[in-house]
């Protein structure tokens, strides 16, 4: 009895943990499926989201292009008229059309002389400013085409992409000057995600050399090269980042996960492409942690469900121990008593067979 008690003791012990290690293996196995298939509809979402950004933001700078076109081909620029009143209103209303996109609209005469400005910012440019050593302007002169300018500080420490058109007499080709839009890039891209909060997903925008043009990172990345040691150092070097950044500024889409020590990150890629040109190149980030803490609730539901589980087995398996304990100490008294009374029997048996004895050998010696 004790060793088949010692036996049920150990194996409802083994019960109690086998099934309490199998119910929190099956809880692991379905979380990582869970973690496993929301990260895959975040990643194919963030893929299309950041898509549709990069061709929201190659829409709006198409706009932009082709408001610089008309200005550029409107009558009265074309009459030479760059500084005149219909040409000042021609400028008030394409900027008020524009306004959400750029913070200037300017003309530069074939001197690269400001003759004419429209901006939210009145004092920052003014008539009479020469812009001959700017070298978007240069460009612009040399090639006689749309130019975006590297991007620059101007004196409101606003880091600007300015966008300059020339203006070319129809009939003659003669060089008359230029139409020129900035786009405060910060505010820009703000239009199109979070370029300031680094705990939720936000905005990367490069040009094409690399600066940066918006990161809700860090403040401090904007105006920095993203292979300059600045930005290498505060990504501590991330292979990951750097092999995926090269290949988003040669044109491919893409994502990545990586970590370079704020945390796992998921990020997505895709070029803005104007004219068939790659012209801003945009990646979404979105920390691993705001992808995950979406299931948060439910896996914590499920761990409640699992520890209770496993307490009423526990509870189950404890008290079919003790029920088996009383029932072993009742058959255990029964054999006792049965032991016992074999011992009586037996005492009893012996002692009239010595009775029985004694008595034999006092009648032998009494006839003797």
């Amino acid at each position: 009895m004790g060793k088949e008690r010692e036996i049920g003791i150990i194996l409802l012990i083994s019960i109690i943990v086998c099934s309490n290690s199998l119910l929190f293996y099956i809880q692991n196995i379905t979380a990582d499926d869970l973690k496993k298939s929301v990260f895959e509809q975040q990643k194919d979402l963030q893929l299309q989201t950041t898509s549709d950004i990069a061709q929201h933001i190659a829409s709006d700078i198409s706009l932009v292009k082709s408001m610089l076109y008309g200005l550029a081909n409107s009558y009265y620029i074309q009459s030479g008229e760059l500084n005149g009143h219909n040409t000042t209103k021609l400028l008030n209303e394409a900027y008020k059309e524009h306004n959400i996109t750029i913070d200037s609209l300017f003309i530069l005469d074939k001197n690269d002389v400001m003759v004419n400005t429209i901006s939210t910012l009145p004092s920052e440019f003014y008539l009479g400013e020469d812009f001959s050593f700017r070298d978007w302007v240069k460009q612009t002169r040399t090639n006689l085409k749309l130019v975006f300018s590297d991007g620059d500080f101007e004196r409101q420490q606003m880091l600007r992409k300015f966008i300059s058109f020339p203006i070319l007499n129809q009939d003659t080709r003669q060089y008359l000057g230029m139409i020129v839009t900035s786009i405060p890039t910060v505010s820009f891209f703000a239009h199109y995600g979070n370029v300031q909060d680094v705990s939720s997903k936000f905005l990367v925008v490069y040009d094409k050399n690399g600066l940066i043009l918006a990161n809700g990172a860090s403040q401090a990345l904007v105006g920095q090269n993203f292979f300059d040691n600045y930005t290498q150092d505060f990504i501590n070097h991330n292979k990951i980042l750097n092999d995926l950044t090269t290949d988003l500024l040669n044109g491919k889409s893409g994502f990545a996960l990586y970590d370079y020590g704020l945390g796992e990150r998921l990020t997505t890629q895709y070029p803005a492409y104007v004219n068939n040109q790659p012209i801003f190149f945009i990646q979404v980030v979105t920390p691993t942690e705001e992808i995950y803490s979406r299931i948060d609730n439910a896996l914590s539901e499920q761990r409640t469900e699992i520890v209770s589980l496993s307490i009423i087995a526990s509870i189950i398996a404890i008290m079919i121990l003790v029920i088996l304990l009383r029932r072993w100490n009742v058959i255990l008294r029964r054999e006792v008593k049965r032991r016992t009374q074999e011992l009586e029997d037996s005492y009893n048996e012996i002692r009239h067979y010595l009775v029985e004895l004694l008595k034999d050998r006092y009648k032998g010696n009494k006839q003797s």
